[in-house]
């Protein structure tokens, strides 16, 4: 089972109404399973790759230590992306409407 920085079912619920605005490669409901998976794993990614990379080798140490202190803890991690004065909505904001963006154009994630 994968981990997800945003539940599945909510990555989910975008790339259905994303997937309902153009015309698929797909043939086949084995094929549209697949594709709705990968486009899933891809925009998480894509958020992820947003928060993290913006971050300091020093940062990332320190959100590591952060995490392994306080691994269930949530608010730790919204806390610490503020004390770095990061905004951690319009972070996760931007990817996803890039992702969108990109979707429908038929760009590189589709």
């Amino acid at each position: 089972m994968e981990d997800y920085l945003i539940d599945r079912e909510t990555l989910g619920q975008f790339i259905d109404e994303l997937m309902k605005k153009r015309t698929l490669p797909v043939n086949s409901a084995e094929e549209l399973a697949k594709f709705r998976e990968e486009q899933i794993r891809i925009l998480d990614n894509r958020i992820s790759t947003a928060l993290f990379g913006i971050l300091s080798e020093e940062q990332v140490t320190n959100l590591n230590r952060l995490l392994d202190q306080q691994p269930d803890d949530p608010d730790a991690f919204f806390a610490f992306f503020a004390s770095q004065n990061l905004d951690i909505q319009q972070i996760i904001t931007k990817a996803i409407t890039t992702f969108g963006t990109e979707f429908l154009a038929g760009g590189q994630n589709a």
